[in-house]
């Protein structure tokens, strides 16, 4: 079996938490926030070849690159439960299938699990086309005789048209813009896409916040 070697930043963004817990062994690094030696007030470090379980994956505080116009960009840390409200801005970056926005975004049938893409050029469904441009809404990931696919829901004219998409659907998809304000905490649950930073707009001023 062929093994590969990452930090535990690596880890945490690239790990679906629906596959924990997953073992790691260590090879080498010094750990300070949230280990045990934290309680003896020094930090410490793990011996290589160290076996660690990760049973669960929590996002303490948030590294924020802080944009404005004519100044220098700065960086800060905040916690998750900092009272600002956040506006998000749309992922200029396509996605090449759905099988790739499927492993990088919450999909739930929730609300805020219920991500919004449009593509360039026409879908052809089993159930009809969706338009080129026509934004549709991510709403449930779903297996039937080994074949998984997702629900997709379509408005038009105040009716909603359900339309299902093979998760091997290739094509450029783009995010939608979003006119919702998210806390810190609805971005990190619902929001943060896996291995790509969110760029948001900081109701606080405008500026804009680069989140990593």
């Amino acid at each position: 079996m062929k093994r590969m070697a990452m930090t535990l930043d690596e880890f945490t963004r690239s790990v679906d938490a629906k596959s924990l817990p997953r073992v790691l062994q260590m090879q080498s690094g010094y750990y300070f926030q949230g280990s045990v030696y934290e309680l003896y007030g020094r930090e410490g470090s793990f011996s290589c070849g160290e076996l660690l379980k990760i049973i669960g994956i929590s996002v303490p505080r948030l590294i924020v690159e802080l944009q404005s116009e004519g100044s220098k960009s700065i960086t800060v840390d905040l916690s998750l439960d900092y009272p600002g409200l956040f506006r998000i801005v749309a992922d200029k970056r396509p996605y090449t299938s759905i099988q790739e926005i499927v492993d990088s975004v919450r999909i739930s049938p929730e609300c805020l699990g219920q991500p919004e893409f449009y593509c360039p050029e026409k879908l052809q469904l089993p159930e009809g086309t969706i338009q080129a441009e026509e934004s549709f809404r991510l709403t449930a990931i779903r297996t039937e005789h080994g074949d998984s696919h997702v629900d997709c829901e379509v408005t038009r004219k105040d009716s909603k048209h359900i339309f299902t998409v093979k998760l091997s659907h290739t094509g450029e998809f783009y995010e939608c813009a979003d006119d919702q304000f998210y806390t810190l905490g609805e971005l990190v649950e619902w929001k943060m896409p896996k291995g790509r930073k969110r760029t948001v707009t900081w109701l606080c001023g405008m500026k804009k916040a680069l989140i990593s």
